[in-house]
Parts: C-alpha cells; structure tokens; sequence
C-alpha cells in the first residue's frame, strides 16, 4: 500500500466585483485621518448571509515593527469576509474531487473586497493523496485546474449572489452621500472606468475570475524528498534542487514554490505579498481590455463622417478620466511597494519581476500615450472643421462687404458734383450697378481661388 503525501496549497484569485470608490478623494480622506488621529468606521459592505461573515483586516497597518507594512489606502481592502463552504463539496464536483477523491480538506476560504471593481479570494486546501495520483495530477494539468475551477464555484454559488444583493440595495444602503467618508462609494449601477463589468445576469459570467495563482510552501528537509522533485516540476523549474534550495523561492507564471523552515509563518507572508501584486496585476489586466475599447471608439470617430459634439466630448472626458486614474494606481502602487517590510520586499518584488509588472506598466503607459494622440489627432481634426466654418463666415461677411463697397462707389460717385479731378470715383461713374456687382463678384471669385490653390 502506497503511503500518502499531504501537500498545503494556498490560492488567490482576482475576481470581479461591484465595490468601486472615489480612490483619490479616499486617499485625500485617509491622510486628514492619520493626522488628526480618527479612526474609520468599518461597515460591512455586503448583506449578511449564511456563507459570508465579515471581520477585520488581520495586519496593522503604518511603520512599527517588520510585521508592518505601509500601504496606501487604496491597497488596503475594504472589508474582509470568512466564507462558509461546509455545504458546498456537495454541489462542487471540483470541490468533492479535492475533499473525497483526493481525501482533503477547505483550511481557508476568505474574501477581500478591494478598490476598482476587484476583490481577491483566497482558498487554502489541503490534500492526501499516494505518490502515483500526485504524478499523475501534475502531469495531467489536473490539480491546477481543478483549484481553479473550484474557486469558479465558490464565486459563482456564494459569492456573485451577495454582489448583486449589493448592487440593488445600493441606493438605499449607500446612495446620497450615505456612505461613510472613508469609503467615499460610487453607485456600481453607474461607474464611469469600469463600465464592463455588470451584475445584473442570472449566472455570474466566466471572465469576473480572472485567474487562479497557486503557491506551495514546503520545509528544506521535504525538498530533498521525492516530492521536491515533484513540485519543481509541477512550477515548471529547470535548475537543480540544490539551486531552488539556495534561492528560497521559485515564481512561476501560475504556480510558486516556497522553501522555508517555517511554512506557516511564510505562508502569511506570500498571502500578504501576492495581495499586492495580484490586485496591481488585475488593474493592469482590465485596463488593457478597457483601453483598447477605448482606442476602437477613437479609431470608428475618426473615420466616421460625422460625429456629434456631444458625443465626441463624453467619450473624451470619459478617457481622460480613465487615464489620470491608471496613473494613480501606479503611484499607488509605487507607495506600495516603499511600505512592505521584512521579508516581504523580495517576496514583492521578485513577483514583479517574475511577472514582469514593470514591463507591463510600460506597455500600458505606452498605450495612454498611443491614446491621447488619438485625441489631440480628433480634437486637432474638430478644430479644423471649426477653423473652416469660421473661415466660410469670414468669407461671407468679407464677400457682402466686398459687394457693398463696389454698390457704394458706384452710388458716391454718381451724387457727387464733377470736380474735373480724375480720381478712383471717377471710374466708379461710369460702371453702372450691376457692373460694379459683377465686377465686384469677380474679384471675390479671384480671391477664393487664390486662398484654394494656396491651401493646397
């Protein structure tokens, strides 16, 4: 009989969620708050159910000792839900695979509801299973996609319903300046960034989970047994045992393996480090999708013969708005990665470089800049359409004047004594009306022409 390996597995997913604020009036708020020292009101965010019970967000925030991180409040969550999943492995078959078949069981299972439309939840499992099944999980692909998919379950069945609860009580909980100055809320019926998202279908759509990372952290002395040979594999690692064992950590584009003679301690601390970058990745990850939207309305009104003011200016102010806010995620983000402490800071920022989040900033910075010479391109294009309206105008009032110059020259000249001094009236005396007309309709004609081949 085969013994059973146990194997720990944290998960964090990014998934998609009504809760959206006013980030940098919070941010303006959060400061008068250090300051004079008040303390903010926590308010559960979503109705109370059976499957949610809300609690506080477990880490001090501010400087104090390594167990601090100083985060901006817009990386900070909202609220923090413990979820109920005692039922569920019976309507899960992923989540029954993971506590029957693979003899687990659900260690954790919270939600923390973030800025932007995102929150992140985080599924701690534990399995037993015999040496054979675990090669075979690997190798299949398996064990990662079941992880996944079961996180799809949680938020489809438990999770997705309480966001919509909140959508429809919005109004009454939050709306008309309801909502406490720390949260500074907008209405999830009428966001302005983050139109993509919606809560209002009967069955929560595949893309509100973005992704599932995983991340395993196991002791020095489990390494050098057959199952560190198996985890390296199931991150993908090339290097040697004695490498990963020297490096501590291996960051994987999905998976991360974690050597540590404390694997409890570090687990909070890779849950507490990838929060940070898996919500900063999330945003980058919408934006892209939300700026090529944008960049395909630009492209159609540009081509398009002709576009209403109105609608030109509300796309602009809505892209404008979406831009200055991308560039306060990352300065946030900036500030975040300044205040994490301790171990912590190479968990971040050896993430952001396996993710290569610096790279992806910049493809993202590089497309704001690709969209805003879109716009100068419209609103270069609007002001030459007005340049030549008020040009014809110009020229309407210029060609009457014209005309009535020539009329009263004509007219001068003729009620006006004969001073026998030749003089320019004189020629003026005898051009009859229409003669000064059409005389005076020819020179204007010269004239157009000449400003057409000068254009040109």
């Amino acid at each position: 009989m085969n013994s059973k390996t146990t194997i720990r597995i944290a998960t964090l997913s990014p998934v998609r969620s009504p809760i959206s604020a006013n980030s940098e009036q919070r941010a303006a708020t959060a400061l008068d708050s250090t300051l004079s020292g008040a303390s903010e009101s926590n308010i559960p965010l979503l109705p109370a159910t059976d499957a949610l019970c809300s609690f506080e967000w477990p880490w001090t925030n501010g400087y104090g000792t390594l167990a601090h991180d100083s985060l901006p409040k817009f990386f900070q969550p909202f609220d923090c839900y413990d979820i109920n999943t005692s039922d569920l492995p019976d309507q899960s078959e992923n989540l029954g695979r993971i506590t029957k078949d693979w003899s687990g069981e659900i260690e954790a299972c919270q939600l923390f509801l973030y800025d932007d439309t995102i929150a992140l939840l985080r599924l701690d499992v534990l399995i037993r299973v015999d040496d054979p099944t675990l090669d075979d999980l690997i190798a299949s692909g398996s064990l990662d996609r079941t992880l996944s998919d079961g996180t799809g379950d949680i938020y489809r069945t438990l999770i997705y319903p309480s966001f919509q609860v909140y959508c429809k009580e919005f109004p009454r909980r939050f709306g008309k300046n309801k909502s406490t100055p720390e949260q500074e809320l907008r209405d999830p019926n009428q966001l302005t960034v983050f139109k993509d998202v919606r809560f209002d279908s009967n069955t929560a759509p595949d893309n509100h989970v973005l992704w599932t990372g995983r991340c395993i952290v196991i002791s020095p002395d489990e390494l050098s047994h057959p199952i560190g040979e198996k985890l390296r594999h199931w991150v993908s690692y090339s290097g040697s045992i004695e490498d990963l064992s020297h490096q501590r950590h291996y960051v994987g584009s999905g998976n991360i393996l974690v050597v540590d003679e404390e694997p409890e301690a570090n687990r909070q601390d890779w849950f507490r480090g990838l929060s940070i970058c898996q919500y900063y990745n999330a945003i980058l990850f919408i934006y892209g999708s939300i700026l090529k939207s944008s960049y395909s309305q630009l492209t159609d009104m540009l081509g398009a013969r002709r576009t209403r003011n109105s609608e030109l200016n509300r796309l602009m102010g809505d892209i404008t708005l979406s831009l200055d806010h991308l560039e306060f995620t990352r300065l946030e983000f900036n500030e975040a990665r300044v205040g994490v402490q301790g171990d912590r800071t190479d968990i971040v920022e050896d993430t952001c470089a396996a993710w290569k989040l610096d790279k992806l900033i910049t493809g993202t910075l590089e497309r704001t800049d690709l969209i805003r010479s879109r716009i100068a391109r419209l609103l270069d294009a609007r002001k030459s359409r007005v340049d030549k309206t008020v040009e014809l105008i110009l020229a309407g009032i210029g060609g009457v004047a014209l005309v009535e110059l020539f009329i009263s020259l004509t007219t001068t000249a003729r009620s006006l004594p004969i001073d026998d001094f030749p003089g320019i009236l004189d020629i003026f005396l005898w051009l009859p009306p229409n003669g000064a007309i059409a005389l005076s309709s020819l020179l204007l004609l010269m004239i157009f022409i000449y400003i057409y081949l000068a254009k040109r």
